[in-house]
C-alpha cells in the first residue's frame, strides 16, 4: 500500500481550511475546478528565471542585456487571464530581475549555490513528505541555506523566516540528504530585492518533526463526514466558495 504523500502546499490548505483541503485533495473538485491565478503565475516565471540566471553562471558569467532577453524567452503567458495582464506582470518581472543581477553583481555571495529549482522526498514514516525547494548554498564552513524566494512580499523580517512552515519542511527534506550538515533558512523577498536568514538548530528541526507527525496524524484520522463551514477571510478569494454554499449550507456574510 502506498504511504500518503504531503507537500508543504497541500498542509498549509488543511491549515489555512480544512474543508478547503477536502474539496481540493479528497473529491474530483481539486482538478476540475483549480482556477488561474496570475500571481502564482508571476511567481513561476521569476523563479524561472532566477533558476536560469544561476545555471548560467550568474552576474560573473551572464550580461544584463543577455538575462532581459533570457526573460522574454523564457516567458510563459500560462495562468494569466489575459495577454495584457501577461505582459504587465512580465515588465514587473523584468524590473525585479535587473534589481536582482544588480544586487549579484555589487555583492557577490560568500556562499556558492549548491542547486536550485530541486524536487526531494523524504520516507517520514506513516507518510512521505515532499517539496520542490527554490535554492540552496553552501558556505565555505559547510552549512547550506535553503533559500525560498516570495515574490509578493513587501517585506520580510526574522520572525517570518522563524515561522515559515514551508521552509522548515524544506528543512527537514534537506537533512535527510545532507545529514549531519549545520542548516540556515532563508526568505529572499524580490520586491524589496531583500534576504533575512537564520541558523535552524537541530534541536528545533526535531520538534518541527514531532508538530508535523501530529498534524499529519490529525489529517490522517480526520472525520470527513463532519462539514460544517464558517465564513473565514480566506473564503473570499477560494475557488471552492459556490460549493460550501450549495452543498454545506456555508452563510455568506452580509453585505455593508
Amino acid at each position: 500500500m502506498r504511504k500518503p504523500t504531503f507537500s508543504p502546499t497541500k498542509l498549509t490548505t488543511y491549515l489555512t481550511c480544512r474543508i478547503k483541503y477536502h474539496w481540493a485533495y479528497m473529491t474530483p473538485y481539486g482538478k476540475w475546478m483549480r482556477r488561474s491565478h496570475p500571481a502564482f503565475a508571476f511567481g513561476t516565471n521569476l523563479h524561472r528565471a532566477l533558476q536560469y540566471f544561476h545555471s548560467a553562471g550568474g552576474a560573473a558569467k551572464l550580461s544584463p542585456d543577455e538575462f532581459h532577453q533570457a526573460i522574454h524567452q523564457l516567458w510563459s503567458h500560462a495562468g494569466f487571464k489575459t495577454t495584457e495582464q501577461s505582459e504587465a506582470f512580465k515588465q514587473t518581472g523584468l524590473e525585479l530581475a535587473q534589481q536582482y543581477y544588480q544586487a549579484q553583481r555589487e555583492q557577490p555571495a560568500e556562499a556558492t549555490v549548491l542547486f536550485t529549482e530541486r524536487m526531494l522526498r523524504r520516507d517520514m514514516g506513516r507518510y512521505v513528505l515532499v517539496g520542490r525547494i527554490d535554492r540552496v548554498d553552501e558556505y565555505p564552513d559547510g552549512t547550506l541555506e535553503i533559500i525560498d524566494y516570495k515574490s509578493g512580499r513587501s517585506e520580510v523580517s526574522e520572525e517570518q523566516v522563524r515561522n515559515e512552515f514551508a521552509l522548515h519542511c524544506y528543512a527537514l527534506l534537506v537533512q535527510e540528504h545532507y545529514p549531519d550538515r549545520p542548516l540556515k533558512i532563508a526568505l529572499y523577498a524580490l520586491r524589496p530585492n531583500k534576504k533575512v536568514s537564520l541558523p535552524l538548530r537541530a534541536e528545533a528541526l526535531e520538534e518541527f518533526r514531532e508538530l508535523l507527525d501530529r498534524l499529519v496524524e490529525q489529517i490522517l484520522e480526520e472525520d470527513w463526514s463532519l462539514l460544517n463551514p464558517e465564513w473565514i477571510p480566506e473564503c473570499a478569494e477560494c475557488e471552492f466558495k459556490e460549493l460550501c454554499v450549495r452543498n454545506l449550507g456555508l452563510n455568506l456574510p452580509n453585505p455593508l
